[in-house]
């Protein structure tokens, strides 16, 4: 039964992480089918995950890709979606069980349209709040840089990777070689195009294509040095593989949101297709954000009612988690200056908290 659930919550992660570049193709290159395709495999990765649904991170992780499944853009929201969901394959149900909370599940239903608004927010042509694909790029080079610098204590800076701690720990120094090049070839990547960026050139410069080519490859040593910690991993030690899950799956989200701003970056819409389409994008990421603040806003009550129903009180760590994330919401909603950076908060404030439940 516990191999039965790994296999089905693996086979919705690797799922979700190819429908997410297969939405981000599909809006690129106006494909119906890549966009129907990425949609199915949502959809079916949610599916997948219900028969999971003993472990505490694969409810939250169902209702990311269903709800991913119904979205436009899904890039972000498949890609949190498969996130989770690793924690979901490497984290086995606790063996006392656990009391399904319902929570999680309604954060997580928050998290999938506040991903989406901010996907298409991003998307927006270039203006004061959005500084176009080549800062998109640097910044996302950046963010995988960060997390390969934090994960496991910052080993990766010594070529050192493994999971778990103390005597449970596994080295797996295969995983290390690859994951330090792709931190070294990610920063080179990441400071040649903000220099490119920082010239203005309307054409690619030399720097803006050296900038492009390390960060193509940074992308696929971060995306292959995952997946050679997930096979060294596995079976070697459970324990180990559950301690390191969540920097895993931190691994694998910035990832792919490398290559979600890659695709965008290669596939620039002409200038008078993003101006006719703009004005539809920013309503479409609003109303995405007041929906996503709702239900956040939902997740934070249902938290609190339910510590009260466990613990006879509302004033736990969990509804303050989840209070932080629709205060963000609120913040989020406001029409003020710095648009793309509260609905950012936003998404980090409800991944915090929905961190603490899986």
């Amino acid at each position: 039964m516990n191999l039965a659930m790994n296999l089905a919550a693996a086979a919705a992660a690797l799922a979700l992480a190819a429908a997410a570049p297969l939405s981000a193709l599909g809006r690129a290159a106006g494909g119906r089918a890549l966009d129907l395709t990425s949609r199915a495999l949502a959809a079916v990765a949610g599916v997948l995950l219900l028969f999971a649904a003993a472990r505490p991170a694969a409810g939250p992780a169902a209702v990311l890709a269903l709800a991913a499944a119904t979205l436009v853009p899904r890039g972000l929201p498949c890609l949190l979606a498969a996130a989770v969901a690793v924690v979901a394959a490497a984290r086995p149900p606790p063996v006392e069980g656990f009391d399904l909370a319902a929570w999680p599940l309604v954060a997580a239903l928050a998290l999938a349209p506040a991903a989406s608004a901010l996907q298409r927010a991003a998307e927006e042509p270039r203006s004061a709040q959005n500084p176009g694909p080549a800062w998109e790029a640097a910044f996302s080079g950046g963010i995988l840089v960060l997390s390969l610098m934090l994960v496991d204590g910052g080993r990766i800076l010594r070529w050192h990777y493994g999971l778990g701690s103390g005597g449970a720990r596994v080295e797996l120094p295969g995983a290390a070689l690859v994951l330090g090049l792709a931190l070294l070839v990610s920063l080179a990547g990441s400071l040649s195009m903000a220099v490119h960026a920082l010239g203005g050139a309307t054409h690619r410069s030399r720097a803006g294509l050296l900038g492009q080519r390390l960060l193509v490859l940074g992308a696929g040593l971060g995306g292959l040095g995952v997946a050679v910690a997930v096979s060294q991993g596995l079976g070697r030690s459970d324990p180990s593989l559950a301690a390191g899950a969540l920097g895993l799956a931190a691994m694998l989200l910035a990832v792919g949101v490398l290559v979600l701003a890659l695709i965008r970056l290669l596939a620039v819409p002409a200038a008078s297709e993003a101006e006719a389409s703009g004005a539809g994008l920013e309503r479409g990421s609003g109303r995405m954000l007041h929906l996503a603040a709702a239900a956040a806003l939902l997740a934070a009550a249902t938290a609190g009612f339910e510590g009260w129903r466990t613990e006879g009180t509302y004033a736990t760590a969990t509804l303050a988690a989840a209070a932080s994330a629709a205060l963000l919401g609120v913040v989020a909603v406001q029409p003020t200056r710095l648009g793309l950076l509260r609905a950012a908060l936003f998404v980090l404030g409800l991944l915090s908290a929905l961190a603490r439940a899986v």
